[in-house]
């Protein structure tokens, strides 16, 4: 893929349809504003990510760190989840909303 690449589109298929692949973005503590906690967010991300990979094989690509801080201090399990990437269409990325929901609501119980 080269940098720019607009027709980059990462999928999985799921049934019948196809979900853009979703990642995990988690920061670290080494920007300026510090996240001592940072590994509860990591621990978070992976356990929903254990459950995706048991439902929905490849709806997840792999975690991706950063010691950026991505104002994830502010609240127990603030991550950020990147859908797909910009050659997906907008219907890829609602299909995998639906898949991610179900995951969530498996995790969260």
């Amino acid at each position: 893929m080269l940098f720019g690449d607009s027709s980059y589109a990462p999928t999985v298929k799921i049934g019948e349809e196809y979900a853009a692949q979703l990642m995990f973005v988690i920061g670290g503590n080494g920007s300026t504003i510090k996240h001592e906690e940072w590994e509860k967010n990591l621990k978070f991300a992976v356990k929903v990510q254990e459950k995706a990979n048991e439902l929905y094989p490849g709806l997840f690509k792999p975690i991706i760190m950063r010691t950026s801080g991505y104002n994830q201090q502010v609240a127990k399990g603030a991550v950020i989840i990147e859908v797909g990437a910009t050659g997906n269409t907008l219907d890829q990325t609602l299909v995998s909303m639906k898949y991610l929901a179900k995951v969530l609501d498996e995790t969260l119980q």
